[in-house]
């Protein structure tokens, strides 16, 4: 598919991952967390259902990789040492929002290519989704350009996000979120340009790091 058309706003492809970086601004430690886990888990499968796919299970079990961490031996540690940078975070609120505007430039993104890598049948299988996965994080660790200044204006604008993340967990879309969509549509084109950039380095990134799919 060509990379202006997976360039193209969808609120159904892109809200998981926006109520995932919005999550952050949770202001109660290891809630945010969990949100921000759940709403991430659901980003591929919100962009398959909006092109009318499924991804394979061990396609996604392969993006899927990295996002616990630990184990249940490492729990305390991660927990007491997770509280203390929290609750400093939170005392902080500045470095609050410049993580929630970095993880939700993240996301959009990490949208963005799970749609293109869809698309172009890289998700078929678990080693095509593993070139894929790979690509991706190469893709992502150089990821620069317009993208970061609308999630920072989109961050600037939420506020109380607490309420309206329960209500979105329950399936329920606040007048809030509605807002968030006006201006991430009204805004989307200024970024399309970026977005068509990242598509071709993805896939120069998939075909170096030894990608067959076939586009469809």
């Amino acid at each position: 598919m060509p990379p202006q058309e997976t360039a193209a706003f969808d609120w159904t492809r892109y809200r998981d991952a926006t109520l995932a970086g919005l999550s952050v601004l949770i202001p109660v430690p290891f809630v945010d967390d969990a949100f921000e886990a759940f709403f991430r888990g659901r980003i591929p499968g919100a962009v398959a259902r909006s092109r009318g796919r499924a991804i394979p299970d061990d396609a996604r079990a392969v993006l899927r990789e990295g996002e616990g961490g630990g184990g249940c031996l490492a729990l305390p540690v991660r927990l007491t040492v997770g509280l203390l940078k929290r609750l400093s975070r939170k005392l902080l609120y500045f470095l609050t929002v410049k993580t929630a505007t970095d993880r939700l430039a993240h996301y959009w993104y990490r949208a963005f290519l799970i749609d293109h890598m869809l698309m172009s049948g890289h998700l078929a299988d678990a080693a095509s989704a593993r070139v894929a996965r790979n690509a991706m994080d190469e893709v992502l660790a150089n990821a620069s350009g317009p993208l970061p200044r609308l999630a920072r204006q989109v961050i600037a604008s939420s506020r109380n996000v607490w309420p309206v993340l329960r209500r979105a967990r329950r399936g329920e879309e606040a007048p809030e979120v509605r807002e968030v969509r006006s201006e991430m549509e009204g805004r989307w084109n200024d970024v399309g340009e970026e977005l068509r950039s990242m598509a071709a380095r993805y896939d120069a990134a998939w075909a170096r790091l030894g990608g067959s799919g076939t586009e469809r």
